[in-house]
């Protein structure tokens, strides 16, 4: 037995829904990750600079650089990752909504919710508004960076 256009209707739907749930958790993960690195390098050069601290007189201006460096690769690599990620879920998102209308008209065709999908096309829609994100956490971890070495470097 066929499935009836509502079902089709349905199902399409659904997917859709689990679709746009995952872009909204990606981006989710994507602001979450920016907070939680830029928020931890703060906490990391406070606690290395704190005055009881009995390594203070070993670090130098070098071992932050390194910490900030490290810091900094971490959250543009999550970040790509995560865009990656979040290109992968629109394009998947935007097939099934062709697939929507497609359905209508073909009635007769097998129906296939999860067809096999062009991976390597652009999406409609892009996320660049997130970039504005990432380059700011950027900004203060690059902005730290300054201040504290030529803090370091003064004494």
């Amino acid at each position: 037995m066929k499935p009836g256009l509502e079902i089709k209707m349905d199902i399409l739907k659904t997917a859709m829904q689990e679709d746009r749930t995952e872009i909204r958790l990606i981006k989710d993960k994507i602001y979450s990750i920016c907070t939680f690195v830029t928020v931890s390098s703060f906490a990391v050069t406070s606690f290395l600079l704190d005055p009881k601290n009995v390594l203070k007189t070993a670090i130098s201006w070098q071992f932050f650089l390194l910490i900030d460096i490290s810091f900094l690769l971490l959250l543009w690599v999550l970040f790509v990752r995560l865009k990656i990620d979040l290109k992968n879920a629109r394009i998947c998102l935007e097939a099934r909504e062709d697939m929507i209308r497609s359905t209508c008209k073909e009635e007769d065709e097998v129906f296939d919710p999860f067809r096999k999908v062009d991976m390597q096309k652009m999406p409609r829609i892009l996320e660049n508004g997130l970039y504005w994100i990432v380059c700011v956490a950027s900004l203060a971890l690059a902005m730290k960076l300054l201040v504290v070495s030529a803090l370091l470097l003064c004494k």
